[in-house]
């Protein structure tokens, strides 16, 4: 198949590379595409304190939920002054949104009891926990951003299982992303993925500002909730992939050109 839009712009996270940005650029690379990351979001880690007390009462919990790495990397951030406070959590289930996030908790925090890195995002992952955790137990411990949506939260509550949510992280712009983006505000047909709603907030509102015509930006969604976000924001959805992996996403990129 001839690639229409060879130049790939993934619009995500920090400009520090990690093993996911890696393995996008180098899937897109081998499929044919030219590939670039936009560093579009910058973290703050908060609630330190609190995620740590947290931690150090397992047996208040049933387990843990994790959408994103960010959210494992704050139980990173909290346990790292004493390696055993994770200790008693090997033998609860952590449930992950998934494969990259799932690795990052089995990797970095020796977490083994992992389920739901077949899941694409938090809908279901929800549905997920709802078929598998018991009413009676404990609650789940469950970690996320201020801007976290409530999905899980209230599917869990709609079906009588007790979630605990704790913000951990703040998700902000990236000071770099408006000279960065410059780099790529040319006449030259792209495809712009996003992988958050925060992203398409943050692109859309510097591509508004200089008056680009977002009419030549190809956008593509990680997920629903992110395809949701591009078509409040006026954007028309290029195609949306189904999971956070880069498999599903070139398949769903190359789907949409075969139909264009």
């Amino acid at each position: 198949m001839a690639v229409r839009y060879e130049r790939v712009i993934l619009c995500r996270g920090t400009s520090e590379k990690s093993d996911s940005q890696e393995s996008y650029v180098n899937a897109f690379k081998i499929a044919g595409y030219s590939c670039e990351c936009l560093p579009t979001l910058c973290f703050e880690f908060v609630n330190t304190s609190q995620m740590r007390t947290c931690l150090l009462t397992p047996s208040s919990y049933h387990g843990l939920i994790l959408t994103s790495r960010r959210a494992a990397e704050a139980i990173e951030l909290a346990s790292k002054e004493d390696d055993s406070i994770l200790r008693p959590w090997k033998t609860l289930p952590v449930y992950c949104v998934g494969p990259a996030t799932e690795s990052f908790v089995k990797t970095q925090l020796g977490l083994e009891n992992c389920l739901g890195k077949e899941t694409g995002n938090a809908k279901e992952l929800a549905e997920l926990l709802v078929a598998s955790v018991a009413k009676d137990t404990a609650p789940l411990l469950y970690p996320c951003s201020e801007i976290g949506r409530e999905t899980i939260e209230k599917a869990l509550s709609d079906n009588d299982i007790g979630v605990h949510r704790i913000v951990v992280y703040k998700t902000l712009p990236n000071e770099c992303l408006e000279h960065e983006l410059l780099k790529f505000m040319d006449d030259v047909p792209k495809i712009f993925v996003f992988f958050s709603p925060s992203t398409v907030e943050h692109v859309v509102n510097l591509l508004r500002k200089k008056c680009y015509d977002l009419n030549k930006v190809k956008a593509v969604a990680i997920g629903p909730v992110t395809s949701q976000a591009l078509r409040d924001a006026g954007l028309k959805i290029f195609a949306t992939a189904g999971k956070p992996e880069p498999t599903s996403l070139i398949k769903a990129i190359s789907d949409s050109e075969r139909c264009e």
